[in-house]
């Protein structure tokens, strides 16, 4: 029972790619004028091509954006060729059951890289980001506009914030308004702190008063949190070794179990009351996982 459903879900996972494949082919086809004008720089007698990233759902665009990742059509199409590959070795190997635990595995190991990616890159970008906004702060006292302020505070700003922030200083140059430029930045990444910052300029554009008071505040603020989190991090460190330990017990025991009797893992790949079995723990660990994780997510 549990292959007959496993190939049936390989069925409607394959046959899903190819009518993806076939519906999106209409839509290439209309926008191949769009993307010849805006891939094609003429540059010395060269015409150089450039990737145009791919839309992505709103769920998934501001951890690409964190993560500072871009999906290209060219990458979607290799990654799409070699899952489809992947799967169909896998199931001529090891049979219908483990393709669909590869399946439903893979991508929850890809996200769970994704995002610790982007929780990488911006905790560096938020641990600079008090300094970078003292440095707006003081070009601006000094008779730069805000504009300029933001720009030129990047040249010695930590290259985490260079990153981040380059598509702003190239809007700003192309003469966007500051206040629509960071409020777009702060939606696009929707990170705590560059909605702050982007509040605080947009409240200051409208409403008048110190700007340099409520730069040199909002620094002091973003220095506490980063304490403050700190702190949380060391009082939660003895949980988070708990919770891994209790995670990996699983994953452990079943190696020691294997390794002395490879014969043992077949009754788990050939019998059928083993592959339900299988089935029903690896939902049951995944379940595990998300709840300690849960638990351990702290936001303030």
């Amino acid at each position: 029972m549990i292959g007959g459903a496993a190939y049936l879900i390989l069925a409607v996972l394959l046959s899903g790619g190819i009518a993806f494949y076939l519906f999106n082919e209409r839509a290439r086809d209309m926008a191949e004028i769009d993307r010849r004008l805006s891939t094609i720089v003429v540059s010395g007698g060269r015409t150089v091509r450039h990737a145009i990233p791919v839309s992505v759902p709103g769920m998934f665009a501001p951890l690409l954006a964190q993560a500072q990742v871009e999906i290209t059509t060219p990458t979607l199409r290799m990654l799409g060729g070699v899952a489809i590959a992947l799967a169909l070795l896998s199931l001529l190997l090891a049979g219908p059951v483990i393709t669909l635990a590869l399946i439903a595995l893979v991508p929850m190991l890809a996200l769970a890289a994704l995002r610790h990616r982007a929780r990488k890159r911006t905790d560096a970008l938020i641990a600079a980001l008090p300094h970078y906004i003292d440095s707006v702060r003081q070009l601006q006292a000094v008779g730069n506009s805000l504009s300029q302020a933001l720009e030129r505070a990047l040249a010695d700003a930590p290259d985490a914030v260079q990153s981040y922030f380059a598509p702003v200083a190239r809007r700003l140059e192309m003469g966007a308004p500051v206040g629509d430029t960071m409020q777009q930045f702060a939606e696009r990444l929707r990170i705590p702190e560059i909605s702050m910052l982007a509040a605080a300029i947009r409240t200051n554009l409208r409403f008048g008063g110190s700007l340099s008071t409520v730069l040199r505040n909002l620094a002091q603020i973003l220095r506490d949190r980063q304490n403050i989190k700190r702190e949380l991090a060391a009082a939660t460190s003895e949980a988070k070794v708990s919770s891994r330990v209790l995670i990996a017990m699983p994953i452990i025991a079943m190696i020691i179990l294997v390794v002395p009797n490879p014969a043992y893992i077949t009754f788990f790949t050939q019998d059928p009351r083993g592959q339900t079995q299988i089935m029903i723990a690896l939902i049951l660990q995944g379940c595990g996982i998300l709840v300690l994780r849960r638990l351990m997510r702290l936001n303030f």
